[in-house]
């Protein structure tokens, strides 16, 4: 091993393992992962004594390119200097002592480094000189510098990004409470990339997000995965962002995440066999959440759309009752045939009120809410199960219980059919469907 005086770092030794020429050295040193030629030999030759003691006009080399030049005046000047493709080329580095001998020798440094990784190289020909070419680098840098401040002060976090997209996008969606479940779940499921510039999100930080409700909450978790993704996609469109979509699904998630089939949790519901006895004990209450719920019941709708009916859709005359499309999950309209115990408790409410909501909350200037009957619930033993679960529980009755055909039950439910289901459904009259709320209104108040 030999010790010699290297470059590097100016007035720094490092020991290389590579033998050296007498004029030249190739260093492959773990230090600098760069390769360079440097000067083995005859390095930082002056100092301020002996730049202060030259006095005769001439040149006098620091070693590695660098000299200083005495004027036959007496000034001082550092230039570098080089022979490139069979011509000198020289560059002036600033007056002594205005520029220091230190500062020179960095300068000569970064110049030689410039030519060993090529960015100089590439720019002295025969017609552009050492000057001009150090010029246009010079000039080429301050642009991709001016370039990268540009690029940082346009730069956008995920919350800011997602937030102005949500504002500017989700007017759309008819269902406030649909657009606040935006907010809430990247407000709350997204602070992992929350401060992050959308940018730099890449699919471990999407993952930080994800694993932690994935297998506790899926269907949250769903919708977490999805939303990132649009926001994100947007982002790409907008040119804010490049390259793929870290919270693509498909070939990306998907191979790093459970399925979700394995892991979706379904609504608990009550065993139908137990659905007449609890039927009874809600008829034994008279308030409207107690209404609602009985509603909800024989109908087999969701939550929301039994919560939000309108006298407006109830058609006493031909005993239907007309969802709009606005208010469905699938956005299409679902018209409902009314058994004869659904229409008795329609007349009972209709008795109180008739404008505006069928069941209005007693509270609020609005229809009961779903808390009331959640409440409503927990007094009266069912605390284990939820609303949406009596969809499951008709499903459930249908199936084993009767002899209705399967079809007929998912479109009562306002599923979404299959190519062969769709022409059926087409073909599907509500009065057929009438025969099957009707059995099921007879089975849900047959206790005793």
């Amino acid at each position: 091993m030999q010790l010699v005086s290297f470059d590097f770092i100016p007035n720094q030794r490092h020991e290389c393992t590579r033998k050296c020429t007498s004029k030249a050295l190739a260093c492959l040193n773990s230090c600098d992962k760069i390769t360079r030629v440097v000067m083995a030999q005859g390095i930082n030759k002056l100092s301020d004594r002996a730049i202060n003691a030259k006095k005769a006009a001439g040149r006098y080399a620091d070693g590695g390119g660098l000299y200083l030049q005495v004027q036959p005046g007496g000034s001082r000047t550092f230039i570098f200097m080089k022979t490139y493709g069979g011509k000198r080329q020289v560059l002036g580095l600033g007056a002594y002592p205005a520029v220091t001998l230190a500062a020179a020798r960095t300068k000569a440094f970064e110049l030689r480094k410039q030519f060993v990784e090529g960015e100089l190289a590439e720019l002295v020909t025969a017609e552009t000189s050492l000057s001009e070419a150090h010029h246009q680098l010079q000039m080429r840098r301050r642009e991709e510098k001016r370039l990268a401040a540009q690029k940082e002060e346009a730069r956008v976090t995920f919350s800011e990004f997602s937030k102005d997209w949500m504002d500017k996008n989700l007017v759309s969606l008819s269902n406030p409470k649909a657009r606040q479940q935006w907010y809430n779940t990247l407000r709350d499921y997204a602070k992992p990339i929350a401060g992050l510039p959308v940018d730099e999100i890449k699919t471990e930080h999407v993952l930080n997000c994800l694993k932690p409700i994935w297998q506790t909450k899926p269907e949250t978790a769903r919708r977490v995965q999805q939303r990132i993704e649009r926001v994100l996609a947007a982002a790409e469109v907008l040119g804010l962002r490049d390259g793929k979509n870290p919270a693509q699904w498909k070939r990306n998630l998907d191979l790093l995440l459970p399925n979700m089939r394995s892991l979706r949790q379904h609504h608990p519901a009550m065993p139908y066999s137990k659905l007449p006895d609890y039927f009874a004990e809600l008829s034994g209450r008279y308030s409207c959440a107690s209404q609602c719920l009985r509603f909800i019941i024989l109908t087999a709708v969701r939550s929301s759309e039994g919560r939000g009916a309108l006298w407006s859709e109830i058609d006493f005359e031909k005993s239907v009752w007309t969802i709009p499309p606005e208010r469905m999950k699938a956005r299409k309209e679902q018209r409902i045939p009314l058994s004869s115990a659904c229409l008795a408790l329609l007349v009972e409410r209709r008795s109180l009120d008739t404008s505006g909501f069928v069941f209005k909350s007693p509270t609020i200037a609005s229809h009961v809410s779903e808390a009331a009957l959640r409440n409503l619930m927990s007094g009266t033993g069912a605390n284990d199960y939820t609303i949406h679960g009596f969809r499951s529980t008709f499903r459930d009755w249908a199936g084993n219980a009767t002899s209705f055909p399967r079809e007929l039950a998912e479109e009562a439910l306002a599923h979404q059919l299959g190519s062969v289901e769709a022409a059926y459904r087409r073909d599907l009259a509500t009065e057929r469907r009438r025969e099957l709320m009707e059995s099921w209104s007879q089975y849900a108040t047959s206790a005793k």
